[in-house]
């Protein structure tokens, strides 16, 4: 019969070590010790050779996706606690086979090509420079590229999230899905103007914003003599294609143009965000550490640390985000406020 603790344990620490060997724990000692989320910062050029050399030595046969993935060395294997981007090339005649899973996925393109596209539920969504394209959870996706140059986009994922329940992937049966929809069908039927009797097959639907549309509208609030948001400049959300909020359920993708030498408030809100330089270059302050960021550079912010942005030239930088303060909010954890004057 097994000892019990009142007949051996004479004082705390004796109690510690017997709760410690049946894996237990008393609340006095803490919960434990969790890694201290750290700001960090990929620089571009360690990417882009990276990537270039896995082109060259790891087969598209040998791998469902050719990606470089970003590691916090504050967390370990992972990028943030919740939402995790990575880097994705696919070359010349090249296809990433079709999948899906649980977890939802966007692509920010930098390098697109005509003859390039992502097919989600059957319809292609043309890659080009700047564009965004969504593959929400459980949707079919595969990428092939027709063109004769590199297409490399971002990919950003809520894969940590998702692992709260259980992630879940399936293959296809073949490299590639079937083309069922022509290109801009989604655009064309989920836009202002709808047919009324078209239900989404989806609650978020695969959607494309192309980049022009994108650069147009920051161009618009420019001409306007418009600062925007004093934490963020012009800043814009992807909105969803049937309800116009947040991108995606679980995170938001947006888009902030800092003009030239142009510097922010402070701010925190409870919430992780992960920044691509897409244009120019600046610095973002983070409680105190600068990050020094230039055109194609990475970055993380983690939750309620004030940081604020400066364009450190005189002409546009253009920074991509994406961030969980979708999941936040509906699980009413979030929360930011802006620095003092």
């Amino acid at each position: 019969m097994e000892t019990r603790a009142g007949e051996e344990v004479q004082n705390v620490s004796g109690l510690d070590e017997w709760l410690k060997e049946r894996h237990l724990n008393g609340h006095w000692r803490g919960m434990g010790e969790r890694p201290e989320f750290r700001p960090y910062l990929w620089k571009w050029a360690d990417i882009y050779d990276g990537l270039m050399k896995a082109t060259e030595l790891v087969p598209m046969d040998d791998t469902p996706r050719r990606t470089i993935q970003l590691r916090n060395p504050s967390l370990g294997d992972r990028m943030s606690s919740t939402i995790h981007m990575s880097v994705q090339c696919v070359m010349p005649g090249e296809i990433a086979k079709a999948h899906r899973h649980t977890a939802a996925a966007v692509r920010f393109v930098i390098q697109g090509e005509p003859g390039a596209d992502t097919v989600v539920e059957g319809e292609p969504f043309p890659m080009r420079s700047g564009d965004l394209i969504t593959t929400p959870n459980w949707t079919w996706h595969d990428h092939y590229n027709r063109s004769d140059e590199p297409v490399i986009w971002l990919d950003g994922l809520d894969s940590r999230l998702v692992s709260i329940g259980q992630g879940l992937q399936e293959n296809f049966p073949q490299d590639q899905q079937p083309i069922e929809r022509p290109a801009g069908y989604s655009a064309q039927t989920l836009g202002r103007a709808r047919p009324s009797w078209l239900q989404s097959e989806h609650p978020t639907p695969p959607f494309r914003y192309p980049w022009e549309e994108t650069y147009a509208t920051l161009m618009a609030l420019k001409a306007q003599e418009n600062e925007g948001d004093p934490c963020d400049g012009l800043r814009l959300l992807y909105t969803h294609p049937l309800n116009g909020g947040p991108t995606l359920p679980t995170f938001a993708c947006e888009l902030q143009l800092l003009q030239g030498h142009q510097q922010t408030a402070a701010h925190r809100h409870i919430c992780t965000t992960i920044y691509q330089a897409f244009r120019g270059s600046g610095v973002t302050e983070v409680d105190g550490e600068r990050l020094e960021w230039s055109q194609g550079d990475i970055f993380v912010v983690p939750p309620w640390t004030w940081h604020k942005h400066e364009n450190t030239q005189g002409q546009d930088s253009i920074l991509y985000s994406m961030s969980d303060w979708p999941a936040l909010s509906a699980l009413g954890l979030y929360r930011e406020e802006a620095a003092e004057a």
